[in-house]
């Protein structure tokens, strides 16, 4: 028989075995050494070449020797402990998109023609820059906003719909952004509104930090946070994976100094712990654990509690008693540190904070060993955000849209625009009161032109709506109406925010005037807090001045100062304390002028009246009436103030409801069909300033029977002589600073009246 010549195994018995290294086909199976798995899978020859990875040979033929072969990338020889990292950071950016300084200046896509500072397309260069520079470096960076993004600008008006300082953070793509105390301004409601509309708008799914927040399980008031938490958006930490071997997990708390100023977050709250409390920091030091357990190595407080600038201050305490936070970027207290390096290391940790309104951002560039689990070194870059800075052109283009949606809104309700159109011209400065310099101002430099300016337009714009609905016979129509005048208004410091500035053609706009007062919300859910109207006796007027003279004295918080107008007071500083008012003058005066000492200008009341027949009628903005509980708390019986009706009845300040009924009603005489009861249009504090402004005189020689610094332009002026801090011109002498000074020495008093006999007996 004739076999068939096939390929096939001759050794099907497994007798013959592949010699793996003499290039022949030992046993038949056609495979050749070591493709001969079979028989040669643990040859010598046949192992394939593995990198030795430290003995300087290219062992496995790629050409590629010890640590930078890729057979060595998880050998210990060659693991880098070191990793580099930028950390930019921005915070209280308080809506100030389009800069600091007047706002008709304000000029981002050409340097070097104005003053102002801060806006966010500056902000834009200068983090692209950034960002391309690490790039290119092959360096990684986290961005973070430390809180109080919003409050702070006319654009403002625009966040229930489309917030345009989130569409920055989206644009921008930072990693992590803190809700700060303002942020909440506009209750839980109305921080959600925001966030959704961001959401909606600009597609915002920026991460929201508020590690300590606390919401109320069994109140409505916070189910719209809530979901928000329980969708992921609003966080307590966030990680973020650098490689397989970094992460960098970020935080934020808000602060105790910030909380004490949102009484509107209520239902919410932020749990805290005292730094004199055994154990004080266990919970952050707790969160700081979970989150290193959770996979960071190097972490990130992005919160909003705050250092000052001599270093002195919670975030501070917090460093010096939690260990493992890494980097403090610290919100709220509106200050720069002053070091040469631009950061405050504390223990391991090092914080750089951030200033206030955009005028600075900084940077921080870290060399973090992971071994040490540790940061090596450390350079702090603080950029001043202002006119040497070319802005970015798609962030300008941007928010000018966004104005141009404002204007389109404002413009047909109030005949202004953001800046477009000037409502007055100034030749100084009307300055704000900084409330985070060191140190803080005490006398006569607790009471500024810009508070009190605020004061005298709520006192007047009220009395104007007063009168008109008395001229136009409301009282009649309806005998409800409260037709009396307003004897006196009152603005608290902390509510003052930006001053007027002369800038470079000293014209002022729209939106100059609301940075002045630019908070909160009413309880119409209308943004701006609303003028809010009550009664006090005689006895409860001098608490209140009382408590000025202890401000004036540095004894109680200056934000407690209360700036009046339609009154003035004169205090002995060798009384006892909360009884120093000895003498105020009430006048129907538009500018509360020294002339209400004059007899039959002004009189005098009795500061020992404590009965419901003759008080008077006084008007705050809603923010005052939220904290008054609280001052009490603060000052105790020292501070006894009862709101109450025009009958006599006291409000219960901590009912809701009955604080809200107080608002002042800025359009009478519409009523409900149903009802019959009034529809009550909330007259904004804003809105008050801007009425105010743009009704004043153009010439003031003819008031003052002398001429002055004002010009006579066609265009409202805000007179110097009247508010302007600086030196008189000789010729106006006479006229000078006639509506500053409104709380005076009795000695300085009585010298200037020639020791009135009805103060200075």
């Amino acid at each position: 028989m004739f076999g068939f010549l096939t390929a096939c195994d001759d050794d099907p018995k497994k007798e013959k075995t592949e010699i793996c290294d003499n290039a022949i086909d030992d046993d038949g199976d056609t495979l050749v050494d070591c493709d001969d798995v079979d028989d040669c899978a643990t040859a010598t020859n046949c192992q394939t070449p593995v990198e030795i990875c430290d003995d300087t040979i290219d062992n496995d033929g790629d050409t590629l020797i010890d640590c930078d072969d890729d057979d060595c990338a998880d050998d210990p020889a060659c693991f880098i402990s070191e990793r580099f990292l930028t950390v930019i950071g921005t915070s209280d950016l308080h809506s100030h998109l389009m800069g600091v300084g007047p706002a008709r200046d304000y000029s981002p896509l050409v340097v070097d023609e104005d003053g102002t500072k801060s806006g966010l397309a500056r902000h834009a260069a200068i983090i692209k820059g950034i960002k391309a520079e690490k790039e290119a470096a092959g360096i990684p960076y986290v961005l973070v906003d430390s809180g109080d993004s919003l409050m702070g600008d006319m654009v403002d008006l625009l966040s229930g719909d489309a917030p345009p300082v989130f569409h920055f953070f989206q644009l921008m793509e930072y990693d992590t952004v803190m809700l700060g105390n303002h942020d909440w301004d506009w209750t839980p409601a109305g921080t959600a509104v925001i966030i959704n509309a961001a959401m909606t708008g600009v597609a915002f799914d920026r991460p929201l930090l508020c590690s300590n927040l606390v919401t109320d399980a069994t109140a409505t008031g916070d189910d719209y946070i809530e979901a928000l938490v329980a969708g992921g958006i609003i966080q307590r930490y966030v990680l973020k994976t650098i490689d397989d071997d970094f992460t960098v997990g970020i935080f934020g708390l808000m602060g105790i100094e910030a909380d004490s100023n949102v009484p509107q977050a209520k239902p919410v709250t932020f749990w805290h712990e005292a730094p004199d409390e055994e154990n004080g920091f266990a919970q952050i030091q707790t969160l700081v654990d979970e989150i290193r357990t959770a996979g960071a190595n190097l972490v990130i407080h992005a919160g909003h509690a705050g250092i000052n600038t001599n270093g002195v201050g919670e975030d501070r305490d917090v460093a010096a008693n939690v260990t493992g936070i890494d980097v403090i970027m610290s919100g709220h207290r509106h200050q720069l540190l002053a070091t040469a390096t631009g950061y405050l290391k504390v223990g391991d940790t090092y914080i750089i904070a951030n200033g206030k309104y955009g005028e600075n951002m900084t940077q921080l560039d870290v060399r973090y060993d992971l071994t040490e689990a540790a940061i090596t070194d450390a350079t702090g870059i603080v950029y001043d955000v202002d006119d040497t800075v070319l802005g970015d052109t798609e962030v300008a283009t941007v928010m000018a849209t966004y104005i141009g949606m404002l204007d389109a809104v404002i413009t047909p309700k109030l005949g202004i625009t953001y800046s477009a159109t000037p409502i007055a011209h100034t030749t100084f400065d009307v300055p704000a009161i900084d409330f985070y310099q060191d140190p803080l101002p005490t006398g006569a430099d607790v009471e500024v032109p810009a508070s009190l300016l605020v004061a005298d337009a709520q006192y007047n714009a009220l009395n104007a709506v007063v009168a008109g609905a008395v001229a136009a016979g409301l009282p009649t129509m309806d005998p409800t109406y409260d037709a009396s005048p307003f004897s006196a208004a009152f603005i608290e410091n902390g509510a003052v925010r930006d001053p007027i500035m002369v800038g470079q053609t000293g014209m002022v706009a729209a939106a100059d005037a609301f940075r002045t007062f630019p908070l909160g919300i009413g309880p119409d859910g209308v943004p701006g807090y609303p003028m809010m109207s009550f009664y006090i006796t005689p006895r409860e007027m001098k608490a209140i001045l009382d408590l000025n003279v202890e401000v004036r004295m540095g004894n109680a918080p200056l934000e407690y100062y209360m700036n009046p107008a339609g009154i003035r007071y004169i205090f002995d500083e060798t009384r006892g304390q909360f009884d120093k008012v000895i003498a105020v003058f009430v006048c129907n005066d538009a500018f509360t002028t020294v002339a209400c000492y004059q007899p039959g200008n002004g009189y005098l009341l009795d500061l020992t009246d404590t009965s419901i027949d003759n008080m008077l009628r006084v008007t705050v903005d809603y923010y005052v009436t939220l904290l008054l509980p609280e001052a009490r708390n603060a000052l105790g019986e020292n501070v006894t103030i009862d709101p109450k009706l025009k009958n006599g009845d006291v409000v219960d300040m901590l009912n809701g409801a009955e604080v809200a009924a107080l608002a002042f009603d800025g359009q009478p005489g519409d009523y409900d069909e149903n009802t019959g009861l009034p529809i009550v249009q909330e007259l904004k504090a804003w809105v008050t300033l801007i009425l105010f402004i743009d009704g004043l005189q153009d010439n003031w020689d003819a008031v003052f029977g002398a001429p002055g610094p004002e010009p006579t332009d066609g265009i409202p002026s805000i007179p110097a002589r009247i508010y302007d801090l600086g030196t008189a011109p000789s010729i106006a002498d006479p006229y000078w600073q006639m509506g500053l000074n409104r709380g005076m020495e009795k000695a300085d008093y009585c010298a200037m009246s020639s020791n009135d006999p009805r103060v200075c007996n």
